[in-house]
Order: structure tokens, then C-alpha cells, then sequence
């Protein structure tokens, strides 16, 4: 999956479905048949609001951002992902009909195997897990220094932060300027976050 909205500071973007001005704090479509998030003004958000109104083509992405304050993932299940940095995100990924696990990297998102087995326990000890909303909402994990910290969040902002590191990460430990960039973006995603409990919303509806 890939994002293809504008970058940053490139100038007003428009809404990728009517050429509309997307405003700046805009929300995305994720195109399920080119798995790229697409910008979309606000007309068009209400509009795609809907299970059915983008048929099977665009699925608006969320809005909401739940920081799990009881999440169980110990290290030792940690270490069986094999994730070679300490951030990490998973989404149901609905057109393969699994659960896929990404890291981000200096190149973009990485994929990582995902043993299925892993993913239900996971489930099991969170049942919030199974209201995730396929291929728009993900878990995402960070484990920098000396947080343990587990979110549910839009997609989109695993590909902001997926951004950053492409974008300021710089010789081999990604110098001062990745690491202070990846600070505020977890300062600025736990004060938009409300608190929930790994035990929230077993089945989204």
C-alpha cells in the first residue's frame, strides 16, 4: 500500500475524487484497487461515510485514534516478530485475507512475516483486535527507549510516520533530526488519542 497524496508543503492539495481544494487537515479514501490512499475534501468524506457508498472500490479511512493502555504483548512474543526496529503496524489486510505486519524504514514500509498463529493469540489476549476495520485501521506499536506503547489508529498515520523516517533519516543511525521528528510525531498522536482498554469493542458493527 502506498500513499498517493501530495507531499507536505508541495501547495494546496485537491480532492483526488472532484479536483476540489482538500483543505488542510483533510481525510483519506483508501483505493482498494491500487492500495493507495487518495486525498478527499470534506463533501467527499461525508459522502464516502458509508459501508456501501464506495462500493468496492474506496473505503474512507478513520477518524478515531484509541490509545490501549492494558495491552498484552510481552517481549518474548515481541522478539517472535522478528521486527528488526522497535515501531510496528498490522492491518487486516482484506483482499489477501490476512493479517499483514509492517515496519517502517528509512526505504518506506517493510513487510514482515506474520505467523497467523501469533496474530490470534494476540487476539485473544486483546479482543479489541477483532474490531479492527480491514485494510483502513491498524495497530501500531512503539517501543522506542522506554515506551510500550499500542494504538489503534487510521492507516494513514502509520504512512506518516512511515514519511518521516524516509524523509529526515540520515546515515546509519538516522541521526538527531528522524529521532526528534518521530518524538513529536507519538507527543502529537497521544494528545489526539482518547484511552481505551484492550477489551473495548471486541466486534465493530
Amino acid at each position: 500500500m502506498s500513499s498517493g497524496a501530495g507531499a507536505p508543503g508541495a501547495g494546496e492539495e485537491l480532492c483526488e475524487l472532484c479536483a476540489a481544494p482538500a483543505g488542510t487537515a483533510h481525510r483519506h479514501l483508501l483505493d482498494l484497487a491500487d492500495r493507495e490512499l487518495r486525498c478527499a475534501c470534506r463533501a467527499c468524506a461525508v459522502l464516502f461515510d458509508h459501508a456501501a457508498a464506495g462500493g468496492e472500490r474506496y473505503r474512507l479511512v478513520p477518524d478515531d485514534r484509541r490509545l490501549l493502555r492494558d495491552f498484552v504483548l510481552d517481549d518474548t512474543t515481541w522478539a517472535d516478530l522478528n521486527i528488526p526496529v522497535q515501531m510496528a503496524f498490522a492491518l487486516r489486510d482484506s483482499a489477501a485475507g490476512r493479517t499483514a505486519l509492517f515496519y517502517p524504514s528509512p526505504a518506506g514500509a517493510v513487510e514482515s512475516p506474520l505467523e497467523e498463529a501469533t496474530w490470534q493469540r494476540l487476539e485473544e489476549a486483546n479482543p479489541v483486535l477483532r474490531g479492527l476495520a480491514p485494510d483502513v485501521e491498524a495497530l501500531l506499536v512503539n517501543r522506542t527507549g522506554a515506551a510500550r506503547e499500542h494504538w489503534l489508529v487510521p492507516v494513514d498515520d502509520c504512512y506518516t510516520l512511515v514519511g518521516l523516517l524516509r524523509t529526515h533519516w540520515k546515515g546509519l543511525a538516522g541521526g538527531p533530526d528522524v529521532w526528534n521528528e518521530i518524538t513529536d510525531f507519538f507527543t502529537e498522536l497521544r494528545r489526539r488519542s482518547r484511552t481505551a482498554t484492550s477489551a473495548d469493542h471486541p466486534l465493530r458493527t
